[in-house]
């Protein structure tokens, strides 16, 4: 999937997101989740190892979005599908 962030290009795929994870600690929950292979993550957490961005450079929106159409499933903390 092709995307722009905050005026950069990106080009991602499902499996990319799974590999750049992969033995990654999950830094802390708050409000939302999703799952990556095995893992719960907060989603700003993956977007942010995936395009190299500061997590302050996106919204939490963003990564829902963006995670959502990659095909991983973002859901509130205690709802994980």
């Amino acid at each position: 999937m092709d995307f722009t962030l905050r005026g950069k290009s990106f080009s991602l795929t499902y499996e990319q997101v799974v590999f750049a994870m992969r033995g990654v600690p999950a830094e802390s929950i708050n409000r939302y989740v999703v799952e990556v292979g095995d893992r719960i993550y907060p989603p700003k957490q993956v977007l942010a190892r995936v395009t190299g961005l500061p997590p302050i450079a996106f919204t939490t929106q963003d990564a829902y979005r963006l995670l959502n159409r990659l095909g991983f499933s973002v859901a509130p903390v205690g709802r994980e599908e």
